[in-house]
């Protein structure tokens, strides 16, 4: 069945969304061999892939922001947790039983270790207190922020520009640089606001950006800030890597400062080349881009089964050169996780639940 046009698709958050997952798997792909090839090419080739794109996955918290706080958005307690909530917890129950019934029958087929009854009864133990299967993580922290959505969405509606101004200058000191501090040079300083270290100050951010448009000026201050950042952390992390011999994950962290300065300018350079481009808006709409928009979630969720196979096979970045090999596997992952998706879209009754 084909998607049916959306009028006020934003065409921006669309491709943004595709991108994301895709980063999000050369990431992936990149973390195999990354701490085992420290001061080679290869390291420097995933380094770099590693570096420019860790502003992924909070650019993926942003993006849910735009739709869950817009006040416009019809989003009852009623929909809230007969719908939205009921769709994430069973997507999340569905896959993680999945993969953790896969870990211990993929031990057994390849003869790793033995497996006994109280590993089977981890799979749902560690399930029910809330350890996640690798990439799952990420739908434990999106079920919390919908659960709190209802009050988010009073301050968004009610909000104006200089509020949101001062909540992401506070997101920034006490969620970001006060925690990077403590532990860049394990001190504690004991006057912050713990609450903000979380992701909700990054689905706030998504709103605010796609809301409002920043100044000239307040742009090219982003803009500037943010190539600096990049500079830096690329230039850092590759010292560390080929001169010092030591891979440094130091600017990996998804609240770390670098990280956030890194997500904010991508999103909202993102935001203002595209709607300010009218040939790139002829494709508002674009079926194929929506479609791949709206898979965006199953992608994800499906994903990991692709790297246990590429990893049981022993396909890795090592075959051929990394510059290559990254973007090549990190897009069989994206295209195999895809045919899983619309296979899985076509099923009644699932399609609504699990992707």
């Amino acid at each position: 069945m084909g998607e049916k046009p959306i009028k006020d698709r934003v065409l921006y958050a669309d491709i943004l969304r595709t991108l994301t997952i895709y980063a999000v798997f050369i990431i992936h792909v990149c973390g195999v061999r990354w701490y085992s090839t420290v001061g080679t090419t290869e390291w420097l080739a995933l380094n770099t892939y590693m570096t420019m794109l860790r502003w992924c996955i909070p650019v993926f918290f942003m993006l849910s922001g735009i739709i869950i706080l817009d006040p416009k958005y019809d989003l009852s307690f009623k929909k809230l947790y007969t719908k939205a909530l009921p769709r994430l917890v069973i997507a999340l129950v569905f896959w993680s039983i999945l993969y953790r019934t896969l870990s211990p029958i993929t031990s057994i087929i390849l003869n790793i270790k033995d497996v006994t009854l109280d590993d089977w009864q981890r799979i749902y133990t560690e399930i029910a207190l809330g350890t996640p299967w690798h990439h799952l993580w990420f739908m434990y922290a999106i079920i919390a922020i919908y659960i709190l959505s209802p009050l988010l969405r009073v301050f968004t509606a009610h909000a104006e520009k200089k509020h949101y101004f001062y909540f992401l200058v506070i997101y920034f000191i006490f969620g970001s640089v006060i925690p990077k501090i403590n532990a860049a040079y394990n001190v504690h300083i004991s006057f912050g606001v713990y609450d903000l270290y979380s992701y909700t100050g990054y689905f706030l951010a998504g709103y605010f950006f796609s809301r409002y448009d920043l100044s000239s000026l307040q742009k090219k201050i982003l803009y500037t800030v943010g190539i600096l950042n990049i500079v830096y952390v690329l230039g850092t992390s590759t010292y560390w890597g080929m001169v010092e011999l030591r891979g440094s994950t130091q600017y990996f962290e998804n609240m770390g400062p670098h990280t956030m300065i890194f997500a904010f300018f991508i999103f909202v350079l993102a935001k203002n080349t595209i709607s300010n481009s009218e040939r790139l808006q002829r494709y508002r709409n674009n079926r194929y881009i929506t479609l791949l928009a709206n898979c965006s979630l199953g992608i994800y969720l499906v994903h990991d089964f692709f790297n246990i196979a590429l990893n049981m096979l022993n396909i890795n970045t090592s075959l051929f050169p990394a510059a290559i090999s990254v973007p090549v596997l990190a897009l069989f992952v994206y295209s195999a996780s895809l045919c899983v998706v619309l296979i899985i879209r076509k099923i009644p009754v699932i399609n609504k639940w699990i992707i």
